[in-house]
């Protein structure tokens, strides 16, 4: 009965101090997940009668197993001190360290290839360069001004291109049906196109392929002339794309023909494939892009401020970096990464515990026999591994059931990318490789005091 009652104190203590975390971390775990869990859903009886039944269940249990056990022993036996510990203990302690070690590893190995996977889509080639690239919004009648704008900004020598369109570069673009020169004649196809001004292509620095870009000493570029992407012409099935008539819809009824073709660019982010896009010349758009030169940064923005406010005083200077807003676009799978890396932490640090416990537990039991092997010759480090490889062994197994599941279970996490990483060996081996060390690190202390234990004080033990 007082091994129940203590396992029942502690398993409600421990509730209390859960619920005082909760307290204070659900704020900060809101903040990060971008979610809105409130602690008022811990006063539903739902919730209160799980409470009271896993304090129940736990304390029982934890209570139960000790009284079990040792009431199985006789006075007389005790007082010999002559108990010894049963295999199916061993065994069951052993399953748990394997147990929580698996655990740990499936959450490395997933946290890996979260983080993997955010390096591989930053670092994957855009097909435009983002560096030192600013974006400026306007709307309703500034629209007109954004010529004014262009040209007073062209007046610093840091600011290499003014450039405009109707669409942030890497948010997506409009999709409208187009009609397009084919082999079996015009055919309507649905196509994402973009507004772009006269500059964008080398604003951006995207590359033209074939043809040429769009000129402003050419006004019939406004009305006749359309750049294509790479998909663009491959969907199609042109061998020569220069020329190529395109039908376009708008105010007036615009006959058009493929000037030239860029290579493909990534208008409507990381997260989706790249689309047949068309870009059409328009002198006045919403969205202005400054590329930089990247020298007296801090100076330029200053000069650019000044100028807006001079032309649009009652509006707010605000601007962002494109590259700013392209990385925006990871924040999920960045928040995701941070909520693996502290489950991670969490179940490694449980997993120390039970094995640090174990190990402890373990040297304790082999104390005459540590003590007997250096009567014998055994040196620090035959100890140190004598009790190191029990460990490393039910890691190991850990390891081995715990690859197989992580890798399916994140292979098909990676299937939602266009653009993916693989997991790879290396990957999966450092993993490994990291679990092993965090288990020898460990145990290595209680080991490394076994190892260093006077063999008289060993053998007088027990």
């Amino acid at each position: 009965m007082q091994f129940l009652s203590e396992s029942m104190v502690f398993t409600l203590i421990s509730l209390i101090i859960s619920i005082i975390l909760i307290l204070i971390l659900l704020p900060k775990f809101n903040l990060l997940a971008g979610k809105s869990f409130n602690f008022h859903v811990i006063y539903s009886p739902a919730v209160l009668l799980s409470l009271l039944a896993v304090i129940l269940i736990v304390g029982i249990l934890g209570g139960t197993y000790p009284a079990f056990f040792l009431s199985r022993f006789s006075p007389v036996t005790v007082l010999k001190g002559e108990i010894t510990q049963g295999s199916a203990g061993s065994l069951f302690r052993k399953i748990l360290v394997v147990i929580q070690f698996t655990v740990s590893v499936i959450m490395i190995i997933c946290t890996m290839v979260v983080f993997r996977q955010l390096k591989y889509l930053k670092s994957t080639d855009q097909g435009f360069d983002q560096k030192n690239v600013i974006s400026l919004e306007l709307n309703g009648p500034m629209i007109r001004k954004y010529p004014v704008l262009k040209q007073v900004l062209h007046e610093n020598q840091n600011i290499k291109y003014v450039t405009s369109t109707n669409t942030s570069v890497g948010e997506g673009s409009g999709k409208v049906i187009f009609s397009v020169e084919t082999d079996q004649g015009m055919s309507n196809r649905g196509v994402n196109f973009a507004v772009v001004d006269y500059d964008f292509i080398d604003a951006l620095g995207i590359k033209i392929l074939k043809g040429r870009n769009f000129q402003l000493d050419m006004p019939s570029d406004t009305l006749t002339g359309v750049v294509v992407n790479e998909t663009f012409v491959k969907r199609m099935g042109w061998s020569e794309p220069i020329g190529k008539k395109v039908e376009i819809y708008g105010g007036n009824f615009i006959k058009a023909r493929v000037i030239g073709v860029m290579h493909d660019y990534h208008q409507t982010g990381m997260y989706n494939g790249i689309e047949s896009l068309l870009l059409i010349y328009r002198p006045i758009n919403n969205v202005v892009y400054l590329k930089l030169s990247g020298t007296d940064t801090q100076q330029t923005l200053g000069f650019i401020e000044k100028k807006w406010k001079e032309i649009f005083p009652d509006q707010p200077f605000v601007y962002t970096y494109l590259s700013d807003r392209f990385n925006h676009q990871f924040e999920a799978d960045e928040k995701r990464g941070l909520i693996f890396t502290m489950f991670t932490i969490l179940a490694i640090l449980i997993a120390c515990l039970g094995l640090f416990g174990l190990a402890s537990y373990m040297v304790e039991q082999r104390t005459k026999e540590i003590g007997i092997r250096k009567v014998f010759g055994a040196n620090e480090n035959t100890i140190l591994a004598l009790i190191s490889k029990d460990f490393l062994i039910l890691v190991a197994i850990g390891i081995v059931i715990a690859v197989p599941v992580a890798y399916y279970f994140m292979s098909n996490w990676l299937e939602k990318y266009v653009y993916r990483t693989n997991i790879g060996i290396p990957l999966l081996l450092t993993a490994a490789l990291l679990t092993i060390f965090i288990t020898f690190v460990t145990v290595s202390y209680k080991a490394y005091q076994a190892a260093i234990m006077n063999p008289a004080k060993a053998l007088k033990a027990e």
